[in-house]
């Protein structure tokens, strides 16, 4: 058929309605705004971009934006895209796999179908959580209903479903993929999860109890940063624990923090003691007195020694001053990106007041308790039966970057020990991986982070082919480098050779590993 005749049956898309019976959860049903014909180009193919809306139950409830891409040249597979932050925005599905490698063509150009949506809001903030149908469309309802909607099209279009469909996201795209596994395992075939934030909820009040420290003297500018990182590394110190300002050992490199103190009678730059008790607090575990959705009542703290690299604790963690008195009504500019997020979840999913000042939030105060284990029900994705999905034949890559202050990496890793708990090491090995990656942070920048992963899954899914022992992390900026890709509990040793090539390290269990940790 030529692109004319495509052409027109794209644009007949325009209007097209899908009932609300047709999808798998409660909707108003869905409808196509925009069906577009686009020629193909030096980086895409010629496919039609397909835009809509999924109506609310609820009309006071916004809508579900979607975007679907459909290749002229079908491969009978589809890419679900995952979201970022609070969401908000559509996908547009023209872009790489979260992690892939630079050169190879992102799936559209591959013959992929493609498509993702905003997950029922616009806005990258959390002003949606106040409307229950916003919240429940965030936390995991939209990503069915848009599933549902984008195989119907490809119906429509094709005359035919996808043969396989995958999910590939980071960070909150993390958390849905973790999401389809657990909660629409017959959906998806293979998931791809970077930097997931797994356990929501806690994450957030972890994430918002920083703003009183840093608030009262906790805030610590670049120099005070370099300063603490620097000794950490040297703490850890030897060629087999740090390379190039890497951390290569995220399990045992002790240090206290009051080595720094200005009180030991060292000169500037030191750190005060309420700079110390940001430190101690960013790095300790946030318990409850209850538990959340799956039993969970506690969020780990942090990582140590990479706090100085780019996209660390500069934006992440301080941000570009201390956190006023009074917290703003909206966010804060400039601030600590955690806070931001932690104020605005506490505001606006638990309290349910845009004007609540968060910064003596306690999260075990009863006043609070019940909301927060309704919300952890609806957002956290912490469930770790994964029977469905490995019955099916599912496959999961999980990819945890451990200079990743955004979220703590420590929290993937426990959620991945607790679904080997559940079904058994041995099948865990016949369906899922885990790798952890030193240096990278909250985007993958610093170390080598990079491989093309859609292949790794693809492979695994449709020809059995478990991904290599032998598979390689690339970097290409600022510098040219290799490292193993490590499955956890390993991490990549510094034998010697080129500290820039794989082939000078091997593959050996973190020195203090130990389950649970």
């Amino acid at each position: 058929m030529g692109d004319a005749a495509v052409e027109r049956r794209c644009e007949a898309l325009t209007g097209h309605s899908i009932p609300a019976l047709a999808l798998g959860l409660p909707t108003g049903g869905a409808r196509v705004e925009v069906a577009e014909f686009v020629p193909a180009n030096g980086r895409l193919p010629a496919y039609c971009r397909v835009e809509g809306v999924i109506r609310a139950v609820n009309p006071t409830a916004p809508p579900i934006r979607f975007r679907v891409n459909l290749p002229v040249e079908w491969n009978g597979k589809v890419v679900h895209y995952g979201g970022g932050g609070y969401n908000g925005f559509v996908p547009s599905g023209t872009d790489p796999v979260p992690g892939s490698l630079s050169d190879v063509p992102v799936p559209l150009a591959r013959g992929y179908a493609t498509f993702g949506s905003d997950s029922g809001h616009e806005g990258m903030n959390a002003s949606f959580a106040l409307d229950d149908e916003a919240l429940e469309n965030f936390g995991y309802a939209a990503l069915k209903k848009t599933h549902d909607v984008a195989v119907a099209l490809m119906r429509t279009f094709y005359g035919t479903a996808p043969e396989r469909v995958y999910f590939t996201g980071l960070s909150q795209g993390g958390r849905e993929a973790l999401t389809v596994a657990q909660r629409f395992p017959e959906d998806y075939d293979g998931v791809l999860s970077i930097v997931p934030v797994v356990n929501f909820t806690l994450l957030q009040l972890a994430g918002n109890r920083m703003g009183r420290a840093l608030r009262d003297g906790g805030w610590m500018d670049a120099e005070r940063i370099r300063l603490l990182a620097q000794a950490q590394r040297r703490a850890c110190g030897g060629p087999d624990a740090v390379l190039d300002g890497l951390l290569l050992d995220y399990a045992a490199c002790p240090f206290d923090p009051a080595e720094l103190s200005c009180g030991a009678g060292r000169g500037e730059p030191c750190l005060t003691e309420a700079q110390l008790a940001a430190v101690r607090l960013f790095r300790s575990r946030l318990e409850l007195d209850y538990p959340l959705a799956n039993g969970v009542r506690s969020y780990p703290g942090w990582p140590v020694g990479n706090e100085d690299l780019p996209g660390g604790w500069d934006i992440w963690v301080m941000g570009a001053a201390p956190p006023p008195a009074v917290q703003p009504a909206g966010i804060n500019p400039g601030g600590s990106v955690i806070v931001n997020f932690g104020a605005q979840f506490v505001r606006y999913a638990i309290v349910r007041d845009p004007a609540f000042q968060t910064y003596d939030f306690d999260p075990n105060d009863p006043r609070w308790r019940e909301r927060i284990v309704e919300v952890s029900g609806i957002v956290d994705s912490t469930d770790p039966d994964l029977a469905r999905f490995a019955a099916r034949g599912g496959k999961l890559i999980l990819v945890e970057y451990m200079a990743d202050y955004a979220q703590s990496p420590y929290a993937g890793i426990e959620y991945f020990e607790r679904v080997v708990d559940r079904l058994g090491a041995e099948t865990v090995e016949s369906f899922a991986r885990l790798y952890v990656v030193p240096g990278a942070n909250h985007g993958g920048g610093n170390a080598p982070s990079r491989t093309d992963w859609l292949t790794i899954l693809e492979q695994w899914v449709e020809r059995g082919r478990p991904p290599s022992d032998d598979l390689v992390l690339h970097q290409t900026e600022p510098v040219v480098r290799t490292l193993p890709a490590c499955r956890y509990p390993d991490w990549p040793v510094y034998v010697g050779g080129d500290p820039d090539d794989a082939r000078s390290y091997v593959r050996r269990p973190a020195r203090g590993f130990r389950r649970g940790a």
